[in-house]
């Protein structure tokens, strides 16, 4: 097994992995504001803006797997940096290109490289740092993609309103760049961990069949062919894992989520995890603003207490993973989260609205003290030449678990179909209670991890 030379000034990878880190999650999230500036420039219909913002989701999680293996077959470095440079080039690409179709296609090529960068990156961190500093490494990383989230409608609808929506992918192309350029002169040696492996190509396509699928039968949970497609994501979902356990070089070496595996446990938490927090937000909007009255700028401003705790907390809960077991901060993390699930749940139930802030502040604490010591006992539960494999099955975790969770919530608004005040009450009740079901699946999860186990 070949393990990668550390670079000579391992605070290097410290600044520019999280500044990659920063890219995808800002430039997704910033389109968001600027659709309608977008739509009306580039004349999109209301099918194809759809495709626009989620075709970056769905490429991301259909590559996540093949270009994290294909980091740990012919080096994290390059990929990583590879990953950064399409960012940047179809950001730059995006400013002027005026088809609606080639549009969605950038959107793709963005996926993949945001895939490039989330399923190497974390990887080339842990292999960069003391295993005592990883956590602290972690936890940044995560830090500066939360501040993309958070910042990208805010700075995005500046950069909008002021000089245009183009001035959005501009500034994305130009800092791509830079980091691109950076990572790849800066982080040469990253070389291999499994090099004269065969790349699993049928694997590849049967995991990215299969997710493509699920991401359709979601995004249209009330249509009558959404169990035909889920049923076919299942078959193909069996068929990617009898390949695996056939193949000598698999895609994912299944013996790494066996019973008992650290690997196993963190990444279905994280799984259940997502489902259960990502689709509250669209649920409390609609709540809020249709049922309530409420005004945009008064939700917003609710909705934002998760997400700033999470970034203020996430670099202190990866110094703390560093010295306190991964497993007791986890249940931990989930427990806080799980008690803002119930809270927003008694809020359905009772009409108690002023419990929202405390539950969004429980939930937000909780994701911190849940997410990175989560990924780092992930890594640390995995041999540093499978590094990629666990970083990579993490965010895979992660994007399935967000498109579940938005699929749970459309299907929730759409059955329930509410109107009234006392309907969108009702319909936050039931949200909350199957979000808090989700979350306590993770929280078994997690409690089920061996206490020995990483």
């Amino acid at each position: 097994m070949a393990s990668p030379v550390p670079l000579a000034r391992p605070g290097v990878a410290l600044a520019l992995i999280p500044l990659a880190s920063f890219l995808g999650p800002f430039i997704a999230t910033a389109i968001v504001v600027a659709l309608p500036q977008i739509s009306a420039a580039r004349g999109f219909t209301v099918g194809q803006a759809g495709w626009y913002t989620s075709a970056y989701f769905v490429a991301a999680a259909v590559f996540m797997m093949p270009v994290a293996r294909a980091g740990d077959l012919y080096g994290r470095g390059p990929v990583l940096a590879l990953g950064a440079a399409i960012i940047a080039i179809t950001s730059l690409f995006g400013a002027w290109v005026s088809d609606p179709y080639a549009q969605i296609g950038l959107r793709l090529l963005q996926g993949v490289g945001s895939a490039g960068v989330f399923g190497t990156g974390p990887a080339l961190l842990a292999h960069q740092v003391a295993p005592e500093r990883r956590g602290r490494a972690l936890g940044l990383n995560i830090t500066v993609t939360y501040v993309g989230l958070t910042a990208g409608p805010a700075l995005g609808g500046v950069l909008t309103q002021a000089f245009g929506w183009q001035s959005v992918f501009y500034l994305t192309g130009v800092i791509g760049l830079a980091v691109a350029i950076a990572l790849w002169r800066l982080l040469p040696h990253a070389a291999a961990t499994a090099p004269g492996g065969r790349f699993d190509l049928p694997g590849a396509l049967l995991l990215g069949g299969a997710l493509g699928t699920f991401w359709l039968a979601s995004g249209r949970p009330q249509q009558r062919d959404a169990p035909l497609l889920l049923a076919l994501a299942g078959l193909l979902l069996w068929a990617f894992i009898a390949h695996q356990r056939r193949t000598p070089q698999p895609l994912i070496d299944l013996r790494l989520l066996a019973p008992g595996q650290g690997l196993r446990y963190s990444a279905g938490a994280a799984l259940l995890h997502y489902s259960g927090v990502f689709g509250l937000s669209y649920v409390l909007s609609l709540v809020l603003q249709h049922g309530l009255g409420s005004g945009a700028a008064r939700t917003g401003l609710l909705l934002a207490i998760q997400p700033v705790l999470q970034t203020v907390l996430a670099a202190p809960a990866g110094r703390l993973a560093d010295r306190v077991p991964a497993r007791r901060l986890t249940m931990g993390g989930l427990g806080l989260t799980s008690t803002g699930l119930a809270l927003v749940t008694v809020t359905g139930l009772a009409g108690s609205y002023g419990l929202l802030p405390v539950a969004l502040a429980c939930i937000g604490v909780g994701t911190a003290l849940f997410v990175p010591p989560n990924q780092h006992a992930a890594l640390a539960a995995v041999p540093p030449s499978a590094f990629g494999l666990a970083a990579g099955l993490m965010q895979t975790s992660r994007l399935v678990g967000q498109m579940l969770s938005m699929a749970l919530a459309a299907l929730l608004l759409g059955v329930l179909a509410p109107h009234s005040r006392a309907d969108y009450q009702h319909a936050l009740a039931v949200g909350g209670l199957v979000f808090l079901a989700l979350c306590l699946g993770a929280f078994a999860a997690t409690a089920r991890r061996p206490v020995g186990a990483a």
